[in-house]
């Protein structure tokens, strides 16, 4: 089933019934009005029992009448812009999975049921700009809403409303358009809506409270666990829109959903002192258990591009047998396999709980007497501590001798470095450039060693793919390879030590 979306950008204006529509003509961004176009609309909301969807400013509905008729899902996406989902109509008791793959993180496995129903009488303009192109639609809706929850209910109301058209200009060129169509329409008389969509009207009182948490601005005397949570809410806000990216196959989605895990768990653990261990210590492990299943599929995704990449640069010579068919047949076989884990594990319920803990962490944190300490001084201190364990582990690396244990140190400077970049992304917001600095410079040695890392993993693959049964002749080629990994490892380990430095000196000041 097909489905397509689009940014929305619109304003709303309350209309008293009797009201005359608006000079559109005399509008001064505006050169021509289209015609009039009148449709009836009836549309069916759903969301779970707890306005699970609502509660996040998401909306699901199945409308028929008009040009657009079908399922159409509303997510936030900036500032005053959604991004508006369109599947065909289909069965009407029946979500499509396109779209319901994009809101199970917020569901959560809880059922769907309607909530509401809206039948509007619409009458649609088009405003064209001076160069003949359209450039946004007024609209003037005469709605008529029923609400499905407790005691059906039902209200009526006129509204307008001016929705820009897709556009490929830059996002502030928009909202002056925007801008600009709302003041000459407010100086006409037109009101700017309070109304934040036409189903919280519609459920009124039953419209939830956003989930979202309100926190004062972050300060160099502020509580040190106010940058920590901000931070740590965009990166859960993150994850849950990877989730849907996961479940819908799109590309690299699993990479970055992993990767927004590994900055929640790597910030949760090293500002730990600001928060209560146990509560702490649960989420890090179930943070740890999800992230490993998504980087099985992840390590076969890079392993099998690693491999692929450097079968392909050798000379016809040196490629024996069928390896190139042998390597796609068992990747794939092995990315299903792990994928089909994935999917168990982001349906099961301990994910949803994982899902809801998170989010209860976030709304009432359990803070320690560090979390309310002065921000600036506290968070330097936990920054530099990351930083003192980066170096720690440089140093074990060194020491370690040649081979698997000397491999496996430098993955966990990796790892430290890592932890230090997230570090010094949260508290960004107090110290600024500097903190910025420090994180960059980890970033530079978390990705060389990552590249190390691959290599590492690599050859352990290649030494198995050789000595498997049914290999013959192609042993050699595979051998070929494996060589090629060593040297890259070994190239990679010495431009980590030549550039290295820079980030295990670097600290915050206080």
């Amino acid at each position: 089933m097909a489905t397509s979306g689009t940014v929305e950008v619109e304003q709303k204006f309350d209309a008293d019934e009797s009201a005359p529509l608006p000079a559109l003509d005399q509008l001064e961004a505006i050169a021509r009005v289209g015609d009039g176009e009148s449709h009836s609309l009836e549309a069916i909301y759903f969301d779970t029992r707890n306005l699970a969807l609502a509660a996040r400013r998401i909306t699901l509905r199945r409308r028929t009448g008009g040009p657009d008729a079908g399922w159409h899902l509303k997510l936030p996406h900036s500032a005053g812009k959604r991004t508006e989902i369109h599947a065909p109509l289909g069965a009407a008791d029946s979500v499509p999975v396109e779209l319901m793959d994009r809101v199970l993180a917020y569901t959560r496995g809880h059922g769907i049921a309607a909530v509401a129903k809206l039948s509007t009488e619409r009458t649609s303009y088009s405003l064209y700009g001076n160069d003949g192109h359209r450039v946004a639609d007024f609209v003037d809706d005469h709605v008529r809403a029923t609400s499905m929850l407790a005691e059906p209910r039902e209200l009526q109301w006129r509204e307008w409303e001016v929705e820009l058209a897709p556009s490929e200009a830059p996002d502030d060129m928009d909202s002056t358009l925007l801008a600009t169509l709302t003041q000459q329409l407010a100086d006409a008389g037109a009101k700017p809506s309070q109304r934040t969509s036409k189903l919280a009207t519609a459920l009124s009182q039953a419209w939830p409270a956003p989930k979202r948490t309100e926190r004062e601005e972050p300060g160099n005397k502020g509580p040190a666990a106010v940058p920590v949570l901000n931070y740590l809410e965009e990166q859960v806000a993150g994850m849950l829109l990877q989730d849907s990216h996961v479940r819908l196959a799109r590309e690299d989605s699993v990479h970055q959903m992993r990767s927004q895990i590994r900055r929640i768990r790597a910030v949760l653990h090293g500002y730990s002192a600001l928060f209560e261990a146990d509560a702490v210590k649960d989420m890090e492990q179930e943070l740890k258990s999800l992230a490993k299943i998504l980087g099985r599929y992840r390590d076969v995704e890079v392993l099998h591009g690693h491999l692929k990449s450097h079968l392909a640069e050798l000379p016809d010579e040196l490629v024996l047998g069928e390896l190139g068919n042998e390597l796609e047949e068992r990747m794939a076989l092995r990315a299903d396999n792990a994928m089909s884990a994935v999917r168990n594990r982001l349906n099961s319920p301990g994910y949803f709980t994982l899902l809801d803990t998170l989010e209860g962490f976030l709304e009432q944190p359990p803070l320690t007497s560090k979390g309310s300490s002065p921000a600036k001084k506290t968070t330097a201190k936990l920054v530099n501590k990351a930083a003192k364990r980066l170096r720690k582990r440089h140093d074990a690396a060194l020491a370690a001798a040649v081979g698997p244990h000397r491999d496996e140190a430098f993955h966990d400077v990796r790892k430290a470095a890592k932890n230090l970049r997230f570090a010094a992304a949260a508290a960004e917001s107090v110290h600024g450039k500097r903190a910025v600095k420090l994180g960059n410079a980890a970033h530079s040695i978390q990705s060389i060693l990552g590249d190390h890392q691959d290599s590492v993993m690599a050859q352990a693959e290649l030494l198995k793919l050789g000595a498997a049964p049914g290999i013959s002749n192609g042993a050699f080629t595979y051998g070929v390879l494996y060589s090629m990994e060593r040297t890259a490892a070994d190239a990679t380990l010495e431009e980590y030590l030549r550039k290295g430095k820079k980030a295990r000196k670097l600290r915050l000041q206080k």
